[in-house]
């Protein structure tokens, strides 16, 4: 390391999801800090680019394609012409490997997995391989401590999200007969094995009402979503509830920040959430709470220890919340809301 002179452009690779690259904005903040003058470039999944907007010091996204073998093996040219001199790459997967060892940056940065098959493209494609901590920390932790191990000096996690002014205008527009303050709740997830149980959601939103609050319910746009949706405030008043299951991230972001308070699951708004410092509730069954936990004071994470995360493959069915959720006591979610500022 100490041999090498300071980088002139940075690729940074995560090719997973839309939380995942949201996760991202703090990485390039402390590299745009330690590395004014150098290019800064995304790599990540296509459709997830709208996370990186308006980041700070992120001069280029590259889309890395859903599917697409052969336009994946078309990317890697260019790749290899970006002139980068370090990269890093927080997926951790042979394809991510690849897209790495292709751009033949002299510093080529990842975590080492032991495990990996004695084949992996992994055990090459990197130059400086650190060891996880045996207790993996924070996700967004580990990839900082991985930006530590070459020198870059994290002192924040500052993800620099602020709602863009026409999104604004557009929430403050949509709830603007809504009593306020309100809750907000996202209680789906692109994976529905994360949404949280539809007559839980109801019978939290019922006893909410009955209490004075208002609340607002997104979704994602898939039909199974805003069927999970639909049937959670089915047979609600609509005094106090507005749904929306067509906002843009932009959007999201807008209606977030009005928020009092959050409700969810493991999901990217809920990422929103925890960035815009909000109080916030998020249940953690099919997914590792240690990982994605908030990490600001007010954000507050229920465990449920769900059985499929000590096994190799996911038994709750498919396509419905997961069996670890069903257990989640309402009135403690009541009182949990109730008990925050």
């Amino acid at each position: 390391m100490s041999t090498l002179p300071p980088p002139t452009a940075i690729l940074v690779v995560c090719v997973r999801y839309l939380g995942d690259t949201l996760l991202l904005r703090p990485i390039f903040q402390a590299l745009h800090k330690a590395y004014p003058a150098a290019r800064l470039d995304a790599l990540i999944t296509a459709g997830t680019s709208c996370a990186l907007d308006d980041c700070p010091g992120v001069n280029r996204i590259i889309e890395w394609p859903r599917k697409a073998p052969l336009q994946e093996a078309m990317l890697l040219p260019r790749l290899a012409l970006g002139g980068y001199t370090w990269v890093f790459d927080f997926t951790g997967n042979d394809r991510s490997a690849l897209a790495c060892l292709a751009t033949m940056a002299p510093l080529r940065v990842a975590y080492d997995r032991p495990k990996m098959s004695r084949w992996a493209l992994r055990r090459i494609a990197y130059n400086l391989k650190p060891r996880h901590q045996k207790a993996k920390p924070h996700t967004l932790i580990q990839r900082l401590d991985l930006l530590a191990a070459c020198g870059v000096a994290v002192t924040d996690y500052d993800f620099a999200l602020t709602p863009r002014p026409e999104a604004l205008a557009w929430a403050q527009n949509s709830v603007r007969d809504l009593p306020t303050p309100w809750i907000h709740a996202h209680i789906t997830s692109r994976d529905m094995q994360k949404a949280l149980p539809a007559p839980i959601v109801k019978r939290v939103l019922a006893d909410l009402l009955d209490q004075g609050h208002s609340i607002v319910l997104t979704s994602g746009p898939a039909e199974v979503e805003t069927k999970h949706l639909a049937a959670c405030i089915e047979g609600l008043s609509a005094d106090r509830i507005r749904s929306f299951s067509q906002a843009s991230w932009h959007q999201l972001v807008a209606l977030i920040s009005l928020a009092h308070k959050y409700w969810g699951s493991d999901t990217a708004p809920a990422h929103i959430a925890a960035a815009l410092q909000k109080p916030m509730l998020i249940h953690y069954g099919p997914s590792r709470a240690d990982h994605w936990r908030p990490l600001h004071a007010t954000g507050h994470a229920d465990i449920r220890n769900c059985t499929c995360l000590k096994g190799k493959k996911i038994t709750c069915p498919r396509g419905q919340s997961g069996r670890c959720l069903e257990d989640i006591s309402p009135s403690a979610v009541v009182e949990w809301f109730n008990s925050v500022e």
